[in-house]
């Protein structure tokens, strides 16, 4: 560790002439840790400085770094110098930011934005590989929650090494230039020349920083989602360690670069695999090196690729370790073969349902991360991503073929707090462990045990004090600081007895107890067939406003897409038998349930959006229909599949074409277009008239 001499004297050299006539200035004027370590090494010609590194900022100065605290930085200036994101090259290598965006289901953050479009994937790739890093906030595009409740998931459609993403919103990028330039700066001077001129910069400093978060713990983390994430959290970051290594890179330890291409694929079509206008909407979002994504449009079981990495740079030769690794996604929907040594590698993916990750955010993305190891140094990962469009779900039957795809799902959260600090798991403490004699307490009893809810209400009964304490001077103008005490101390202890056991020696900490009634009246398909007369009634008198067009919205959506049917009575029922209910005719009806859960039977403590899970119109036209898949009985082939919209039924070929007369008739092609509600329909499209020619 430096003293604080030898920082002074380190320091005083910098900004004494020296006998070259020529004022050395420091890496840094900061004071902290790092700052002593940088100067130190750049004054013993250790660590190159700054001096060949640009900075640029494209918010207007909204986030500006400080510069004054880099002497040796050089700033950009340039006539293009305006606002969003960078989307020309610097030849020179450069880091900046740009802490602007818009709403979630506006454009979104610049990140989103260029990701969106084949062309920006492209452009982000030639960045990277030019020495050029930018870092920009996610700001509503990677947050807990559903629909804009709390927040709207992971929203971003790939995952890519060719940039870094903030979590949180302006400034939330500021840490992240502070790492990246300490880390630039600390390279020994052979080392960062050669970096640049391979241009290798920004692909090392990729490995670095990843390596160095501090939440990979582990040799064997870095090959996981924990390292590797589509948005980074500032906290994390360890910028002392990240300069230490960076010091420590001999040219000798210069991390490879994986470069990826795709050899073969599956092949799809649209409006035989796939179902969107002409031309828009592409499902191979990103081709290049370093980052390939796919948008999982297609009705095939799987998605198969052959991916080549022989292009890979290694400067110096040594043998090279090929690794790659599930970084997000369920592993059992991921099929990776490759042969030790082999410069190919074969993936088959499956459709998959949204994950949760480890931060609680829901995602509809795979995410797989292809690394290279020299035996110094391991690569940043090449990253191939599957996105899964939220507002689809695909549904398999036992011999691993598509049985159904819906193509406006529901919203699958129910509406509980996205913290588990939040006072209202107080009042939801109180809802589940009530005893009454209407439907709710009917239902909680036949889920939980008497233990059980008793457990919940003496947890309510331990945290109600601590809430009205808090209630009692929230406002209170001149009690402010002791308000906020009080609530960070409620908020401690809500999120200690969510994590406690809900009766003594139970397997079930409260929260899981929580969830279990939720997914356990969820997952009863008869709730609302069996129980319509009390369950219109709450709603009737529910506290939500909208809960009878709520409820009857979802039920006029499952009327329409043939799961549910109403008789002249007014009764609905399901046009399946009850023990006949398909996978899919299943999940809808639990998204009925849910609806009834948060608008009907818990609506003062369960806070959801009821619209359909959202996407963004960019990658996908809306469509309220669902497919149901036929296959020969003999020889598994598909035949086709039967189209439920609008109550009615269409069939179709196995080529996408429309069977006016049933699955035997004949087979007529189908134009896809947008209907007066913006949404995308179908219909016929009549042979052309046979060419004529006319004689005087």
């Amino acid at each position: 560790m430096l003293t604080s001499s030898t920082a002074c004297f380190n320091l005083l050299a910098f900004l004494t002439l020296g006998l070259t006539g020529v004022v050395a200035q420091p890496v840094t004027t900061q004071t902290d840790k790092v700052a002593e370590l940088l100067n130190d090494w750049f004054a013993k010609g250790t660590a190159a400085g700054l001096q060949a590194i640009m900075y640029e900022n494209r918010d207007g100065q909204h986030s500006p770094l400080n510069t004054a605290q880099y002497p040796q930085l050089q700033v950009y200036h340039g006539a293009d110098n305006g606002k969003g994101a960078a989307m020309q090259l610097r030849s020179q290598p450069t880091l900046g930011n740009s802490s602007m965006s818009s709403g979630a289901t506006q454009m979104g953050c610049l990140p989103r934005i260029i990701m969106m479009d084949p062309g920006g994937n492209l452009f982000l790739a030639k960045q990277y590989l030019s020495n050029n890093l930018f870092i920009y906030p996610e700001h509503q595009d990677y947050d807990i929650g559903a629909n804009g409740i709390g927040g709207y998931g992971d929203l971003l459609p790939l995952n890519t090494p060719c940039l870094l993403i903030s979590q949180g919103s302006s400034f939330s990028d500021q840490p992240f230039l502070k790492a990246l330039l300490s880390t630039t700066a600390a390279f020994p001077p052979d080392t960062q020349k050669l970096l640049i001129e391979k241009r290798l910069l920004m692909p090392t400093l990729q490995s670095i920083f990843r390596r160095s978060n501090r939440v990979v713990q582990t040799s064997e983390d870095y090959f996981t989602g924990k390292a590797h994430p589509p948005v980074f959290e500032g906290t994390q970051i360890d910028e002392e360690k990240m300069v230490r290594m960076a010091h420590d890179m001999t040219p000798a330890k210069i991390p490879p670069l994986v470069l990826l291409r795709v050899i073969e694929e599956s092949k799809i079509e649209a409006g035989k695999n796939f179902f969107e206008l002409t031309g828009s909407h592409p499902w191979q979002l990103s081709d290049t090196p370093v980052s390939i994504a796919r948008i999982m449009r297609g009705n095939a079981a799987e998605h198969g690729m052959l991916i080549g990495f022989d292009k890979t740079v290694n400067l110096f030769k040594a043998p090279l370790k090929m690794r790659a690794c599930v970084l997000q996604g369920d592993p059992r929907f991921v099929h990776i073969e490759s042969e030790p040594g082999a410069d190919v590698m074969r993936l088959r993916i499956r459709w998959e349902p949204p994950v949760i990750t480890a931060t609680g955010i829901r995602s509809h993305r795979i995410d797989i991360g292809v690394f290279a190891d020299n035996g110094s140094s391991i690569s940043a990962p090449a990253i191939i991503s599957f996105y899964m469009l939220p507002n689809e779900m695909h549904f398999y039957d036992e011999k691993g073929r598509v049985s159904e795809i819906h193509y406006q799902t529901h919203n699958p959260d129910f509406g509980l707090p996205v913290t588990d600090t939040d006072p209202r798991w107080v009042k939801i403490l109180l809802a589940f462990s009530m005893k009454d004699t209407n439907l709710r307490s009917r239902l909680l009893e036949q889920i939980l045990t008497p233990a059980e809810r008793s457990g919940l209400q003496q947890h309510y009964i331990v945290l109600k004090p601590m809430l009205d304490a808090f209630r009692a001077i929230e406002y209170a103008d001149k009690r402010k600081d002791e308000a906020a005490r009080l609530l960070t101390k409620l908020g401690e202890s809500i999120s200690a007895a969510l994590k406690k056991p809900v009766v003594e020696k139970s397997d079930l900490t409260v929260r899981a107890t929580i969830d279990k009634v939720l997914n356990a009246v969820a997952n009863f398909h008869p709730l609302y067939i069996g129980s319509q007369r009390e369950l219109d009634a709450l709603a009737t008198a529910s506290s939500k406003p909208t809960a009878v067009a709520d409820v009857r919205a979802e039920l006029h959506r499952l009327i329409m897409q043939g799961v549910l049917i109403e008789q002249a009575s007014g009764q609905i029922d399901t046009i399946s038998p009850p023990d006949k209910l398909s996978l899919g005719e299943r999940y809808m009806l639990r998204g009925l349930n849910i609806t009834l859960l948060s608008q009907v039977l818990f609506p003062d403590v369960l806070e959801r959006s009821t619209a359909p899970a959202y996407v963004s119109p960019r990658l996908t036209t809306p469509k309220q229909w669902r497919d149901v898949y036929r296959y020969d009985a003999t020889s598994g082939a598909l035949q086709g599949w039967i189209r439920y919209a609008d109550a009615r039924i269409a069939n179709f070929d196995a080529e996408g074409r429309l069977q006016p007369d049933g699955p035997k008739g004949k087979s007529v092609p189908v134009l896809y277009l947008i209907n007066e509600k913006g949404l995308l329909t179908w219909r016929a499209q009549p042979a052309p008239k046979p060419v004529t020619s006319s004689s005087k």
